[in-house]
């Protein structure tokens, strides 16, 4: 199972049945289900609401992009010194 096949909705569900004792936690498949329950329900309490892919996958090519560009502007700065420096 990966992170993303959870939903809030889901990992609430999950988290009231282990704590009512519904679930068998002495199933390592269960309690890594319920663990990740877990993770996704601190996790939207911390950051809000569930993100979802496409904003991931959005935020991960802009910061790429960024972070290409910053490294063009630096070797552009830097580039010409060298080259004037006869390194």
């Amino acid at each position: 199972m990966r992170k993303d096949d959870l939903t809030v909705d889901e990992a609430t569900v999950i988290a009231e049945h282990a704590r009512a004792g519904a679930l068998e936690l002495d199933d390592p498949e269960v309690r890594k289900v319920v663990e990740q329950a877990n993770r996704v329900l601190v996790r939207a309490q911390m950051w809000g609401e569930e993100r979802s892919p496409t904003l991931r996958r959005r935020r991960r090519l802009l910061t790429g992009g960024a972070l290409l560009f910053l490294l063009v502007w630096v070797a552009g700065l830097l580039l010409p010194l060298l080259f004037r420096l006869g390194v």
